[in-house]
This record gives structure tokens, sequence and C-alpha cells, in this order.
């Protein structure tokens, strides 16, 4: 039995799926999907190789949204659950000590996020002190979306190039 990487992939069935009507958006709204629930998951290093399928199949700019949109949606479900979490268990019991965090967090702006994320601290770090220190959900949208866009318009360029 002869194996290779190539027969793992079904390159027919992309293509055959990108000759359909409207075929470059059913596979864009398939990597948004798969891109928002292993985002929303928690799975560490998988954005960059969805980004690089993604440029690779749709061309960089349509790879690059369906990702990045993905990304966006994923993470703040992460947020929204981890937030949610927090305010029941963690703030009844050590609310004391995260009003400290808190301070630190209203004054802070979006730019130790954004650092945050392009110094490739994992997401889950990050989304989880963000939802801990109670970050508000725009300014943390706008964060998560400016700092991980260079590594998905990267990777996405570099798939649209082979």
């Amino acid at each position: 039995m002869d194996f290779s990487f190539a027969s793992l992939l079904p390159i027919d069935t992309f293509e055959g799926l990108l000759a359909m009507p409207f075929g470059e958006v059913w596979l864009a709204a398939a990597f948004l999907a798969i891109t928002a629930s292993i985002y929303a998951s928690g799975i560490p290093g998988a954005l960059l190789p969805l980004s690089f399928s993604s440029g690779a199949l749709l061309g960089g700019p349509l790879g690059m949204v369906a990702v990045a949109a993905g990304a966006l949606i994923g993470s703040l479900l992460m947020y929204a659950l981890l937030r949610r979490g927090s305010e029941v268990t963690l703030r009844q019991k050590y609310g004391d000590r995260l009003e400290k965090l808190d301070r630190i967090a209203a004054r802070g702006g979006i730019l130790p996020i954004i650092g945050l994320r392009l110094a490739g601290v994992p997401h889950v770090a990050v989304t989880a002190v963000c939802a801990l220190a109670l970050v508000e959900p725009k300014r943390y949208a706008l964060a998560t979306i400016v700092g991980v866009f260079p590594a998905i318009a990267l990777s996405a360029l570099a798939g649209a190039s082979v």
C-alpha cells in the first residue's frame, strides 16, 4: 500500500467544490466555520495552517477574510464563556484580589492585548486574562482582530503564492 501525504488530501473534492456555482463562497464558509470552532476550543497552533490552506485554495484576500472572521467569532465565543465562568465562580471567591487586575485592564487600552497577540502568547491565556479582567467585548474584539490579522495575512499570502 503506497502511503504519501498527498493521498490524505482530497484535492479532487476541493476542485469539484470550487467548480460548483458559488463554490468559493461555500469553501470560504467552511474555512470560517472550521476556524471558529477550532479557535473557540482553544486548540493551539491551528491558525497558521488554516490561513495557509485558505490562501492556497481561495486566494489571498478571500482566504484572509474567511479565517480572520472565523478567528474573531471563535475568540468571542471563548471570551463569552470564560467571562461568564469568571463572573460566577472566581469573582465570588477572589473578588477582592481581582479588583487590581480590573484597574490595570481599565487603563490599559488595546495595545497590551495587541502586543500579547503579536508576541505569540497562547490564545487561551490572552482570552482568559481578558475575560477575568472584565475587558469590554468591543475592546477585546478590536484588539484580537488587529493582533492576529498580520499572521493570518502573511500565512494566507504565502499559501496563495504556492
